[in-house]
């Protein structure tokens, strides 16, 4: 296992990645997308000038996550579903920008100092 001055190291260098997702998740409008949302969650039907689709009701049988997917579901339609090409042209584009950042996990936590990690379990 690596040494407390091997992990001071990492985390160091993980600081700066962390103040940026503090950062991202600062500045996301987040009272928009759940005013974006809101409609669809409620009605339970996501329209859109092609069609139309139903958000199921019961999809895992715990009403706390049904809730919580709801809403999610509603927010990414518009990529998932193609009725808004800008944001499955981003959508695309970030599962494109993922593939490498998961190659690279995937090639890292075969490397011994990570074994026994949280990420890695």
């Amino acid at each position: 296992m690596a040494s407390g001055g091997v992990k001071a190291r990492r985390a160091a260098a993980a600081l700066p990645f962390l103040l940026i997702a503090a950062w991202c998740l600062r500045t996301m409008d987040i009272d928009k997308l759940v005013r974006n949302q809101q409609p669809f969650a409620d009605s339970g039907v996501i329209e859109w000038d092609g069609g139309k689709i139903t958000i199921l009701d019961h999809f895992h049988n715990v009403d706390f996550l049904d809730q919580l997917w709801r809403g999610t579901t509603a927010t990414f339609s518009p990529s998932t579903l193609g009725y808004d090409s800008v944001s499955w042209w981003q959508t695309f584009g970030f599962i494109v920008d993922l593939g490498p950042v998961y190659a690279i996990w995937i090639l890292e936590s075969y490397r011994p100092a990570n074994a026994w990690t949280p990420v890695y379990l």
